[in-house]
Parts: C-alpha cells; sequence; structure tokens
C-alpha cells in the first residue's frame, strides 16, 4: 500500500531573476544630487548633474567624489552637493511636489524604494512613471521584475515584451522573460530566450543552469546535462554545479549518477547541505534507510533548526521499525514549525497505524489530522488519508469510509488502487497497521 511520504526534495534546478542595473544593489555607493550641480574634469566644465539624478560614486578625493551614471555622465563633484541613494526621500518629494507629472521622478524614486528593500513602493512609482508615459525601457524591466517577484509572471512577460520592443536587448532581460516563461509552462519559449542571452553575452554558471531547468522541463535530458556539464566546467571546485547536476540526475531517475554528483559536491564542501539533503532522498528513494537517516543526521547537525530534515529522518526511522525515534522526530518537527503539514500528516498517521499499542492514539491522531485538514484548507489528499486511518483506530468506521472515499475520488485512476485496499479495510470494521 501507498504510505505518506517524505518531503519532496527534488525541486525544479534553480532558477535566478537578474535585475536591471537601476534596481540591483549597487556594488559602489550610488548617490543622488541634490539640486543642479557641474560636472568638472580637471577645470573644465563637462555637464550638470540634475536635481534627483542618481550616479554611481566612483572614488573620492577630500571634497570632490568622482561619480558616473548609465547615461554616460562622468566627472567631480562636491561632496556637498550630493547624498546617498538611501537618503534621498526628501528631494524626491520636493521635486514630485515641483513636477508631478514629470516620470523621471518617480522612475527615480523607485530606485530609492528597490535599494530600502520598499518593493511594494517602489511597484506604485513604476507604474505611476508608466502611466505619466515614461520611455525608459528598464522602467519596464524593473516594474516587470517586481511582478515576477510577486508571482505575477503573465504581466512580467508582458512588461519585458515591451522593453524589447523599446530597444533593450540586454542578457538580463532575456534571463528574466526566460524565467516567467518557464514559472508559466512555456518551457520551449523560455529556452528560446535563455539562448538569446546567451547570445547576447551572458555567460557563467546560472544561465546554464536555467537552461538546463528549461530542458528538463521540456524533455530535453541530454541537452540539460550539456548545460550542467558547462556549469561545473566554469565552476569546478564549486559544490553548486554538481549538486545540480546531481538533481537532474534523481529527476531522470538516474540514481547511481545522482549519488555520485552529490557526493562530489560534499567532497568540495563538507557543509554543504542541500548535498546530504538530496543524496539523503536518493538513499531513500533506493531503499537504504540507513544511508538515509546518515545523511539526515548530518543535515541536522548542520542546520538544528530544520523541521523538514528532522520530518525526513523521522520517516526513515518508522521505515526501519524505530517507531519511538520516529515519532520523537515528527513531534520536533512540529515543534519547530507548527504549522508545517508533512510533519502533522506523518505524526497523525504513526499514531493512527504503529503496530506498537504504546504509540498508537487515536484521539491525539485525530486532534493532528484536524488541524492540518484546516490549515491545508481541505487541500491535502495525504492529510484526509491520516484522517481516515485516525477515525479507523478510534473505532469509527463511518467517518474512516467517508474521509478515504474522498482520497480516491481526488486522485487519478492508476492511482486509486491502494487506497481502494484501504477502504475496503476500513468497510470490513478493521484498522490499519503499519507493515
Amino acid at each position: 500500500m501507498s504510505r505518506p511520504t517524505l518531503l519532496p526534495l527534488l525541486a525544479l534546478l534553480t532558477l535566478l531573476l537578474f535585475h536591471g542595473k537601476s534596481v540591483a544593489q549597487p556594488r559602489v555607493t550610488s548617490v543622488v544630487a541634490r539640486s543642479v550641480a557641474p560636472l568638472k574634469i580637471g577645470d573644465r566644465v563637462t555637464g550638470q548633474a540634475e536635481p534627483g539624478e542618481i550616479f554611481s560614486m566612483i572614488t573620492r578625493q577630500d571634497q570632490q567624489i568622482w561619480v558616473q551614471n548609465d547615461d554616460g555622465k562622468k566627472g567631480w563633484l562636491s561632496v556637498d552637493s550630493v547624498v546617498n541613494l538611501d537618503q534621498a526621500e526628501p528631494i524626491y518629494e520636493a521635486l514630485i511636489r515641483r513636477q508631478p507629472e514629470r516620470a523621471v521622478h518617480y522612475e527615480r524614486r523607485a530606485v530609492m524604494w528597490s535599494t530600502r528593500g520598499d518593493s511594494a513602493q517602489a511597484a506604485e512609482d513604476y507604474d505611476r512613471a508608466i502611466q505619466l508615459g515614461s520611455k525608459n525601457a528598464n522602467t519596464y524591466l524593473n516594474r516587470g521584475i517586481h511582478h515576477a517577484v510577486n508571482g505575477r509572471f503573465p504581466q512580467a512577460v508582458a512588461d519585458y515584451d515591451r522593453a524589447i520592443r523599446m530597444g533593450m536587448t540586454d542578457g538580463p532581460l532575456y534571463v528574466n522573460r526566460g524565467v516567467a516563461r518557464y514559472a508559466m509552462g512555456d518551457f520551449e519559449d523560455a529556452i528560446a530566450d535563455f539562448d538569446q542571452a546567451i547570445a547576447e553575452g551572458l555567460t557563467g554558471f546560472s544561465i546554464y543552469v536555467n537552461r538546463a531547468s528549461a530542458h528538463l522541463a521540456a524533455g530535453n535530458h541530454d541537452l540539460a546535462i550539456d548545460d550542467l556539464n558547462e556549469a561545473i566546467r566554469l565552476t569546478p571546485q564549486q559544490p553548486d554545479g554538481y549538486f545540480e547536476r546531481g538533481r537532474a540526475w534523481q529527476q531522470m531517475d538516474k540514481l547511481d549518477q545522482a549519488v555520485t554528483d552529490y557526493s562530489r559536491a560534499i567532497e568540495l564542501d563538507e557543509g554543504f547541505v542541500p548535498a546530504y539533503r538530496g543524496r539523503g532522498f536518493v538513499w531513500f528513494l533506493q531503499g537504504d534507510s540507513e544511508k538515509a537517516i546518515a545523511d539526515f543526521d548530518r543535515w541536522i547537525q548542520l542546520q538544528p533548526e530544520s523541521a523538514s530534515a528532522y520530518n525526513n529522518r523521522g520517516f526513515n526511522l518508522q521505515r526501519l521499525g524505530r517507531y519511538g525515534e520516529a515519532l520523537a522526530d515528527f513531534q520536533r518537527s512540529r515543534e519547530l514549525a507548527p504549522q508545517y503539514l508533512l510533519g502533522m500528516q506523518n505524526t497523525a498517521w504513526l499514531l493512527a497505524t504503529c503496530p506498537d499499542d504504546e504509540i498508537r492514539d487515536a484521539q491525539a491522531a485525530l486532534k493532528i489530522a484536524r488541524q492540518a485538514h484546516q490549515i491545508s484548507e481541505g487541500q491535502s489528499i495525504g492529510v484526509m488519508k491520516a484522517m481516515a486511518a485516525a477515525y479507523a483506530e478510534s473505532g469509527d468506521f463511518e467517518e474512516a469510509i467517508a474521509w478515504q472515499t474522498k482520497v480516491i475520488e481526488q486522485l487519478p485512476e492508476d492511482q486509486q488502487a491502494d487506497e481502494q485496499e484501504l477502504l475496503d479495510l476500513y468497510r470490513a470494521e478493521k484498522p490499519y497497521r503499519m507493515d
């Protein structure tokens, strides 16, 4: 029969959002002009900074700073003529009061909000700039990023499309659109965007990992491995590439190769938690709970506050018949994350179905299952299955049958056979016991 499962550790390969220059945290200090100020090279005035204009400060000599920006302006400014970007709110408020219809003020203030980590305010200012007719492609790029971060992928793609129509061809823009298309399930279009990003000169570990993700989702397994091989070639002494390729092998059900890559990642960094997590899950899939427990032990040593680590170790302890230890781990996972559904589900299942009479507790199982059902808003099949088992253990077979029937109704036909066995057991007024 099927059982409640471990936390699904096999996730999609890492997808990274690349931010436009005006949104990403600067590597050098960003400053804002307080008012009109001359830009000088030597004794020659080469231009002027306008109020609210943003510059990167490259160096400082006494009371003068060398600045430049993406518009090509550069030169020396006096220190007194600028403020740090994150302190520029009063400047933008004054400018907007005087010129409320000028889009550039909202664009620049949005950059300030982003630097301060206030994405909601930044998004409002990008919206306002666009309403005022902004012709700045970066504004659409940056608003698209805010949409994507908040899960609004169709809107993000629309903004990225507009930025491209306005002439932007930066590699990071195509990566961002590729990530959004991937999230929408448009894998071939995502691949095309990642291809274009590489054609625009974007190289490095992340772009190849992103394209590998899309190739895997599209079923292009060999191409995915090719990309991950390139990512490893670019960073051969870093564990990340081996870890990502291990996850790809795992998704392709080539578990021995996955173990090899996870183990290589651990050799390169003995504290690299994702590799222990991934390798432990593969050991579980291969039926080797002892090795899985060893890797989850290490995960717990490195991240003692991880609820999923205790849950996963507990499930493997349960498989070995070490029920008391398993229950302790499940309970610890719930202490660390009181609304952790999988921990609640596995606790309720063990309390309802354990062959050890001293551990079984129908009322405790029902209480936890009811809480989990409420938290899941009735959407977790695993929780409903645990609820049915708890009712059966309590002797209320009418409720057990009703809940197990709900489980079967929500499963595809090819997954119903094992659940039907449980339903037949409850109809015979027998509780289920783990093997």
